[in-house]
This record gives structure tokens, C-alpha cells and sequence, in this order.
């Protein structure tokens, strides 16, 4: 099969899978969960072989029914789009988690729904990650974003619908600057294939072009929860079951980071503009982010509420190594993005065991878990290490070159920023470990619980592996990376 059929087939196959599955699955939970977990392998198995076709050929596109842009749709597939394999990878072991946690969370007529949603989610985040013009991405960017409305309110619990409908405000407000701003663009250039319009915008008016500019990016900074436009983040992602507050934090919001790379595509091809007092206000606000995600997630007592508080933290690395538009600062971005998906994974699915096996929420009242569940504190305590950016985890290479990135862009104070956002989540993630391990339990029958089951478990503990494989490795994403951050940067001279 050609590259360009597996590209094709990448958002076919979910797409299928997520239509199929109320015939296949039915109101049998785990009949469907087998369909959905099938449908992730063969994605799975597409998505991979794309990562290896591009890292021997280097980009390709595909162009559906033959024909090519500006007039047909394009797929494209760079380096920025291996994100495919992580989203591929979450989502299956977010379908495997679900088996015995959404039989015991969900009323039995929603199991089907749920799944169907899940599908449905992943097929969105992997068009928006390979789409070639700004309108299909904003068609994907809708399709994950009501699925994600949905799966945060699929309970049926007051608390869960109310914390949907705050995701559903911000979302349409993020959805209308975005099309708005996609409105714009075709207005100046008659194009929406991104490579076209990148090519047009050259000679188009700069006030028009630096609104759009100023209406995407907006958009898609309250897409990724970034300060102060993450009012809806903590809620959703708490509330949430935990698979889906697994690929939300872990995936969903990292659509919006990689809409920003698709629009600094677009604009450093442009030379239209000059994007210096844009990153000035990106790396800025990633700075502000860092600290007052971390500072916020210190008083959470809900193991939920803090991990949905550091994402907003990890967020602002990512925005603030964008923004400083020096090659170090980008790779270390870039990377951040697919190893905190990683992380925040093994987090959240760790936390959701603990909550399923012991019915609490609070740092207090699981107090001592760590005893009676040693292999899932095990793997959230990997993933902290690794968040925290401690050698030799997925975490500690990223921010690493972040922080080189601050010197080599001519700002070593933004390393101040890293520093700060490294003590703080430290301070919050000894005191989750330390009422693990360390203290005695409030509630004595806290001792008795069983550990996850295997169905739970198993994906944790792939998860924690990788956190630890991924920073003993990390060389090899930091240099599949690179290439595509020096031809971004070399559009504008470095």
C-alpha cells in the first residue's frame, strides 16, 4: 500500500470504526471495547509506518480524488505530524484502561456512546495533525472538540455537565475566532491550502494579515488552556473519567500548540509580518503560565484537580519554548509536546486506578495507598519524577533544551521562569508521594484494597516505561525533530 493510501486510511479507519461501533458493540460493553481496540491497532499500525515513511523520504502529501491543491484537499505528513504515533498509542491504551473502568463508572446504555466518542475524538485530533488546509482543520478541530464536550459530560453527573458546558463556551469562542480568522484568509489570498495561502499572503495588506493572525492564535491558546484562557481546563479534565481526562490533557490541548506550528508555517513562509512582538507575548505568557499552573496546583487536594493544574503549568513550557523562535527552544518544545502526552498519561490513568479501586479523590483520604497498590504508585511516581524534569526521564531533555533555548535566543532570564515552575511542581508532587508512602492512612480499610486490574494496569505501566525509555533515548525525537524545526526557522533567516 502507497504512503499516500495509509495516509488516506489513518483518519478512514477510526472514522469507520467510530460509525461501526453501535452495530458492532451494541450495548455490550466489552464486545465494544474489543471492536474499539481493534480499530486502534490497525490505526496504530498505519500511524507507524507513516513515522517510518517519513523519516526515510522526509514530507509527502496526499491528494484526495486526484486532485492537487490549491483546488483539491491535500493531506500532509512532516515530522510535526508523528504526533500520529503517540495519538495512536494514548488512545489505545485509553480503550484497553476503559474495559472494567467504564463498566464501573458509566450507566450501561451509555458504554456503547462512550466508545463511539473515543473514536471519534482520536479521529479528529488525527486529521487536525495532517490536514494541508485551514478549513479542514477547523472541520477536525469541531469533531474532537463536541466529542470532548460529550465525553466530559457522558457520567450524566450535575458536576460533569456543568463542567461541559464551561468547555462548550470557551470552545465555540475559540471555534468563532478561528473561523473567523480562516474567513480572513481566504478573503486575502482566495486559497485555504496552507502552502497557498503561505505563498499569497506575501503581497497581502498587513493589517488584515496581522489580525488573522492575532484571531487564530487566540483561538487556538484558549484550544491548549494556556493563562489566563484556561478557566474551562481544570474542571473538564477533573471531572472527566479518566481515560478522556488522559487524552484530554495528554493530546487535546497539544492541538492547539500544533495549530500554532501550522500557523508559524504559514506566516514565516509569508515574510509578511514580523513575528518578534508575537513570541514577546507568547513566551511571556508561557512564563506566567508556568508558574501560576504550578502555583495553583499546590493547594489542590483533589489528585485530579492538581494533575489538570500542572498541565496548564506544562503548557506554558511548550508556548514559551515556541515563542523564543530559537532552534533549541523549538525542539525542545516540539518534543515537550509528544513526552507530556506521555506523562500525563501515565498520571491520570494512575490516578483513575486509585480512584476505582479505593472510591477517593482526596490526598488525605488516600493516605497509604502506596502499600496496597505498589505497581501503579510505582508507575505515578515515574511519571512525577519525569514531569517534575529529573534525569534521566522524558521530562528532563525537553525542558533542558528549553532552557537552552532562552540562552540561545538572547534571554537566559526566561530560564528563571523554569526554574521556579520546577520547584513548585516538585513541591506538589512530593507532597501526592509522601501521602502515598509516607503517612498513615486516615482510612484503615485503605490497606485492603487489591491493585489495579490488569486491564488498568498494564497500560500504566507501558506508560511509566516509556516515561523512563523516552528521556534514556531522547536523542532520537530531539534529532527526528530537528529537520523540521531548521526548515521552519530557516524561512526566516534562523
Amino acid at each position: 500500500m502507497t504512503a499516500s493510501a495509509l495516509l488516506v486510511g489513518l483518519i478512514i479507519v477510526p472514522l469507520a470504526g467510530a460509525v461501526l461501533t453501535p452495530v458492532v458493540g451494541g450495548r455490550d460493553g466489552a464486545r465494544a471495547c474489543g471492536w474499539a481496540t481493534l480499530v486502534m491497532v490497525v490505526t496504530s499500525g498505519i500511524a507507524a509506518a507513516l513515522v517510518v515513511h517519513v523519516a526515510q523520504v522526509g514530507p509527502f502529501s496526499a491528494y484526495l480524488g486526484g486532485w492537487e491543491p490549491p483546488y483539491g484537499i491535500e493531506l500532509r505528513f512532516d515530522e510535526f505530524s508523528a504526533s500520529v504515533a503517540i495519538i495512536c498509542l494514548l488512545g489505545l491504551l485509553a480503550v484497553v484502561f476503559s474495559l472494567r473502568y467504564a463498566a464501573h463508572e458509566l450507566p450501561p446504555v451509555r458504554i456503547g456512546t462512550y466508545y463511539t466518542l473515543l473514536l471519534l475524538n482520536l479521529t479528529g485530533m488525527l486529521g487536525f495533525v495532517v490536514t494541508g488546509d485551514v478549513f479542514n482543520l477547523f472541520v477536525f478541530m469541531e469533531i474532537l472538540s463536541l466529542s470532548g464536550y460529550a465525553l466530559v459530560a457522558i457520567s450524566g453527573e450535575r458536576t460533569a455537565e456543568m463542567a461541559a458546558f464551561k468547555y462548550l463556551v470557551m470552545g465555540a469562542v475559540s471555534s468563532l475566532l478561528v473561523l473567523f480568522a480562516i474567513g480572513l484568509l481566504y478573503a486575502l489570498t482566495g486559497s485555504l491550502n496552507m502552502a497557498d495561502i503561505s505563498a499569497r499572503l506575501s503581497g497581502a495588506a498587513e493589517a488584515p494579515a496581522m489580525l488573522a493572525l492575532a484571531l487564530l492564535t487566540t483561538g487556538l491558546m484558549v484550544k491548549a488552556a494556556l493563562f489566563p484562557l484556561h478557566v474551562w481546563l481544570p474542571d473538564a479534565h477533573a471531572i472527566a473519567p479518566s481515560p478522556v481526562s488522559a487524552l484530554l490533557s495528554g493530546l487535546v490541548v497539544k492541538t492547539g500548540l500544533l495549530g500554532l506550528i501550522r500557523v508559524y508555517q504559514i506566516y514565516y513562509g509569508a515574510k509578511v509580518l514580523d513575528l518578534s512582538a508575537l513570541n514577546t507575548v507568547l513566551v511571556w505568557l508561557g512564563a506566567i503560565s508556568i508558574v501560576m499552573g504550578a502555583f495553583f496546583a499546590i493547594f489542590q487536594e483533589d489528585i485530579k484537580m492538581m494533575l489538570a493544574y500542572s498541565t496548564i503549568s506544562n503548557i506554558g513550557y511548550i508556548v514559551m519554548g515556541l515563542g523564543l523562535a530559537s532552534q533549541y527552544g523549538m525542539i525542545g518544545a516540539t518534543v515537550h509536546i509528544f513526552n507530556h502526552a506521555l506523562i500525563k498519561a501515565t498520571l491520570f490513568l494512575g490516578a483513575g486506578a486509585i480512584i476505582y479501586r479505593t472510591g477517593y479523590r482526596n490526598l488525605t483520604d488516600l493516605r497509604g495507598v502506596g502499600r496496597s497498590m505498589p505497581f501503579t504508585t510505582a508507575a505515578i511516581s515515574v511519571g512525577a519524577i519525569s514531569i517534575v524534569g529529573m534525569p534521566p526521564t522524558a521530562g528532563f531533555l525537553c525542558k533542558w533544551y528549553i532552557a537552552l533555548g532562552a540562552v540561545q535566543a538572547g534571554h537566559p532570564v526566561f530560564g528563571v521562569a523554569l526554574v521556579f515552575g520546577a520547584l513548585f511542581i516538585f513541591v506538589y508532587y512530593i507532597r501526592m508521594v509522601n501521602s502515598f508512602y509516607f503517612q498513615q492512612p486516615v482510612h484503615p480499610e485503605i490497606l485492603e484494597v487489591k491493585e489495579a486490574p490488569l486491564s488498568m494496569l498494564v497500560p500504566i505501566l507501558i506508560l511509566a516505561a516509556l516515561c523512563l525509555v523516552m528521556g534514556l533515548l531522547g536523542r532520537i525525537p530531539l534529532s527526528f525533530i530537528e529537520p523540521a524545526v531548521t526548515r521552519l526557522l530557516g524561512t526566516v533567516g534562523g
